[in-house]
C-alpha cells in the first residue's frame, strides 16, 4: 500500500480519536449536564405547613460574649455551662450567677441538692453557689461524655467514645454500665459515628437513650436491659435523617419527648410510643445545615433551645 494513503489513512482515525475525546470533554463539562437525578435534594423537606407547627418562640436572649455548650431548666433558673464558665439566668434573661469552671463543660444536670457538669472524661460535683464539691475519677480510656440524666438514685453518663452508658452514685462511686445490647433479636448496641450521644431521665424514672446510628430511642432498666424502643429512620417530617439524630432529646411532664436534630435542624414533639404529635420549630427558624439545639423544659412544658449558631437561649411555648 502506497505511504501516502497510509498516512492519510492514520491521520484520519486519529483525527477522529480527537473529536471523540473532544466531544466528549464538552458534554461533560458542568454547564453542559443536565439534572442529576441522584442529587440529594432536602429544599423539599425544608418547608413545614403552618398547622403542623404546634408551638411559638415567645422570647429569645442573645448570649454576647458567653459561650454556653450545655443548658437546663431547674429551679425556675436557666443553667448554662461551657467554656471555663458556669452561668444561672432567670427564664427572663438577667444573669444571676456566674462562676468559673477549670474546663469545657460537655453536659450539665441540676438536681435538688447539686449541679453534677461533666467534661470530656469525668464528672464534677457543685454546689447551687458554684463551689466545687468533688471531681469523679476518669472511667477508662477514650471517654468522650456528652449527656447527663438523674434518677432519684443515680446519675447517668452518656460516654461517645466508648458506646456505652455508664452508672454513678450521686457519690461519684461507679456502679456499672451497659452498652445498649438486648436480649432480643431487637438488640444491636449503641452505634455512636459521631459525638451526638444523649439521654433523659423522664417523669416516671424512665431512662430512655438514643441510638442515633439507628434514629431510634430506646428504654433501658438501670442494670441495662432493654424494655422497649421505637426508631424512625426517614427523610420525611416524621422521621430522622442523615447522621446520628436525633442529635438532642429532653422530656415533657407527659413523658413526651422534644427532639432536636441537625444538618435538617428542627425541633418536634412525639409521644411515648415515636409518633409526632407537632412541630415546634422548622428548618427555616435555624441555619442552614447547622448544629442541633440543646433542648430543655421547665415545669410548664415550655421548651428552651440553646441555638450554638446563634449563640442564643430561644424560649418556645405551646400555641
Amino acid at each position: 500500500m502506497n505511504k501516502r494513503i497510509v498516512s492519510f489513512i492514520i491521520a484520519v482515525v486519529v483525527l477522529g480519536i480527537i473529536t471523540v475525546i473532544v466531544i466528549d470533554f464538552n458534554s461533560k463539562r458542568p454547564d453542559k449536564l443536565g439534572d442529576n437525578p441522584w442529587k440529594y435534594d432536602i429544599e423539599e423537606y425544608k418547608v413545614v405547613d403552618d398547622f403542623l407547627i404546634g408551638y411559638k418562640e415567645t422570647k429569645n436572649f442573645p448570649l454576647n460574649n458567653a459561650k454556653p455548650l450545655a443548658i437546663d431548666v431547674s429551679d425556675g433558673m436557666i443553667w448554662l455551662a461551657g467554656e471555663n464558665q458556669l452561668m444561672v439566668i432567670t427564664t427572663a434573661g438577667q444573669l444571676q450567677m456566674q462562676s468559673p469552671l477549670s474546663g469545657t463543660a460537655t453536659a450539665i444536670e441540676v438536681t435538688t441538692d447539686a449541679v453534677y457538669i461533666s467534661y470530656e472524661d469525668h464528672v464534677k460535683k457543685y454546689s447551687k453557689e458554684g463551689e466545687q464539691l468533688d471531681a469523679w475519677e476518669t472511667p477508662g480510656l477514650n471517654c468522650a461524655f456528652t449527656s447527663l440524666a438523674a434518677s432519684e438514685s443515680e446519675l447517668y453518663v452518656a460516654d461517645a467514645g466508648n458506646r456505652r452508658v455508664l452508672r454513678y452514685g450521686f457519690d461519684g462511686n461507679l456502679i456499672g454500665e451497659f452498652e445498649g445490647k438486648a436480649e432480643s433479636a431487637a438488640g444491636h448496641g449503641f452505634i455512636v459515628p459521631s459525638a451526638n450521644f444523649d439521654l433523659v431521665v423522664n417523669s416516671f424514672g424512665e431512662l430512655w437513650v438514643v441510638n442515633p446510628g439507628k434514629h431510634a430511642v430506646e428504654n433501658y432498666s438501670k442494670d441495662g436491659r432493654m424494655r422497649g424502643f421505637w426508631q424512625k429512620g426517614s427523610m420525611s417530617l416524621e422521621g430522622f435523617s442523615g447522621c446520628c439524630n436525633p442529635a438532642e432529646i429532653t422530656v415533657l411532664s407527659d413523658g413526651s419527648f422534644v427532639t432536636s436534630e441537625k444538618g435538617l435542624v428542627r425541633i418536634k414533639v412525639y409521644d411515648e410510643s415515636g409518633e409526632m404529635k407537632t412541630v415546634v420549630a422548622a428548618p427555616e427558624k435555624f441555619k442552614e445545615e447547622g448544629l442541633a439545639p440543646e433542648v430543655a423544659v421547665d415545669a410548664d412544658d415550655v421548651i428552651y433551645a440553646l441555638d450554638f449558631d446563634r449563640n442564643t437561649i430561644r424560649v418556645f411555648e405551646k400555641i
